[in-house]
């Protein structure tokens, strides 16, 4: 992508590109609730419970959805996106090669080999399986499909703004996870055309808060000392050249960045007050707006819960039960 279709990305241009995306792939998603959490008084838009358990169903149908039957791709992925593409690959008839971090969540590794995927598991983090996936595709001539850095896949994770916009009237407030940032391009881009008062946060672990690091610089770069986190969905380094950081930067308004702690106490509330099942990314931005000071007691608040893919012992042991 050139740099002047990268500029060409703002906010106006993907929020047209999510309104025919949402036509072409409605059929085949869940129109997930939004329930209002009344000891904090905010809304949950629930994408842990949306087909494959996870946000990137959307975004992975977005881009499947352009490739004819029989066609050969490749991607990598920390596990959500990965499911997504194995899914929507089955869907459309398509060949589907995921190149995934072998130290992913080890139940997202075992429902990707349940689907018969060719899986390619990787040392390192998930930037290192970005570039093995991408020289992979290049040697092979081969299409890549990025799990953030593409506009189809941005466009197809904004249709839950649309969904968001259909439901409230008004809104003040939304706190989205941000890992590579097509979730929160996507969505932004949504709320903040039609909503243009909105004030879109991004919500990052302390642990792994690369995207607010690089805005901070001006210039993408990685955390200095990356340590493990609940989050892993949303952790690790981004692309040097990726669309997201330009999006970001002129979307998300602020950061807020969680502990660990805060992350846990988060994933307890939504299943003792709620009985919602919700992996650490989730927990990330339900704990950012429970933590946000600057969020008022009377304000139109969203958090998007954008999956609930974690290890059942790992859920069972935060939340004592």
């Amino acid at each position: 992508m050139t740099g002047d279709e990268t500029s060409a990305l703002n906010a106006g241009h993907i929020s047209s590109l999510i309104s025919s995306v949402y036509s072409r792939i409605h059929s085949h998603i869940l129109p997930t609730r939004l329930i209002h959490d009344s000891k904090y008084n905010i809304w949950l838009k629930c994408e842990n419970e949306q087909n494959t358990g996870s946000f990137k169903w959307r975004g992975a149908l977005s881009k499947l959805s352009l490739f004819h039957p029989g066609q050969s791709i490749v991607t990598a992925s920390t596990g959500n996106h990965g499911l997504g593409v194995a899914n929507a690959a089955v869907l459309f008839g398509l060949n589907a090669k995921i190149f995934i971090p072998a130290s992913a969540s080890q139940r997202k590794i075992e429902k990707l080999k349940s689907l018969g995927v060719d899986l390619v598991l990787v040392n390192g983090d998930s930037l290192a399986a970005e570039i093995q996936g991408k020289e992979y595709a290049r040697t092979h001539e081969l299409p890549w499909v990025s799990p953030y850095n593409d506009p189809d896949v941005i466009a197809g994770q904004g249709t839950i703004g649309l969904e968001i916009d259909q439901a409230l009237k008004h809104i003040d407030k939304a706190y989205i996870t941000v890992g590579g940032g097509g979730l929160i391009s996507g969505i932004g881009a949504w709320l903040k055309t039609h909503h243009p008062d909105i004030e879109i946060i991004g919500c990052q672990p302390v642990n792994s808060p690369e995207m607010y690091l690089s805005i901070l610089a001006g210039h993408v770069v990685n955390a200095p000392e990356p340590l493990s986190t609940l989050s892993d969905g949303s952790a690790g380094p981004l692309e040097e050249d990726s669309i997201t950081f330009p999006i970001c930067n002129l979307l998300i308004d602020r950061f807020v960045l969680v502990t660990e702690n805060e992350i846990e106490d988060a994933l307890r509330h939504l299943y003792q007050h709620h009985g919602l099942i919700v992996e650490g990314a989730a927990g990330v931005a339900m704990a950012s707006a429970i933590k946000d000071s600057k969020r008022k007691a009377n304000d139109v608040s969203v958090v998007v819960l954008c999956g609930g893919n974690i290890d059942p012992k790992v859920h069972q042991q935060i939340c004592g039960y």
